[in-house]
């Protein structure tokens, strides 16, 4: 794979870990794809089918269209930290789950990548929307699409981690459904 700049988010969720890579050319484009996307964590109804039925065949095809790299890691061990940083040389932003914000921040605190923690994703948000709202009531169109530019790279960023922890909730419902399975087979 021809390597470019890279748009990395990690989540972590009881151990395991779930890595998504995309080149920076096609970051708006993927997100784009994701834009109608639930986090797993919000809904109200069945969480497995929502994962199986809609999120699982939209990941298929943005990966079918784009270089969309998803990986699993059942703990954060040696060969997650060696892709880490083997995707970090080509890395222009780090999205990070809360619970992996110091390890990471730690590690790459003197290499040339962007860091964004997960957790200020959320507030960058709503303060955006209050500035865009007081730059709309003051007649400001040039701070307007400035905030809005920024509005709109915050919420990517999210969806982009959102795919993340989706994914890690996808494999994580498979991986227990076959370990149940194998326990009834015994």
């Amino acid at each position: 794979m021809k390597q470019e700049a890279l748009i990395i988010a990690i989540d972590k969720e009881v151990g395991a870990v779930a890595l998504v890579s995309v080149p920076y050319e096609y970051f708006e484009r993927v997100t784009d794809e994701f834009s109608g996307i639930k986090h797993v964590k919000e809904l109200e109804g069945d969480r497995e089918k929502y994962l199986k039925e809609y999120f699982k065949p939209t990941l298929e095809k943005v990966q079918r269209k784009y270089p969309l790299e998803v990986k699993y890691y059942v703990k954060v061990d040696k060969y997650f930290w060696e892709d880490v940083e083997y995707l970090a040389k080509w890395g222009l932003e780090l999205i990070v789950d809360d619970g992996l914000w110091s390890a990471v921040r730690d590690r790459f605190l003197d290499v040339q990548i962007s860091l964004v923690k997960e957790g200020d994703i959320k507030n960058r948000i709503r303060k955006l929307k209050r500035e865009l709202i007081k730059a709309k009531q003051e007649g400001d169109v040039r701070k307007e699409d400035d905030i809005f530019s920024k509005l709109k790279l915050e919420k990517r960023r999210r969806t982009l981690i959102m795919i993340a922890d989706n994914y890690l909730h996808l494999k994580k419902r498979a991986i227990d459904k076959e370990r149940r399975q194998r326990g009834r087979k015994h």
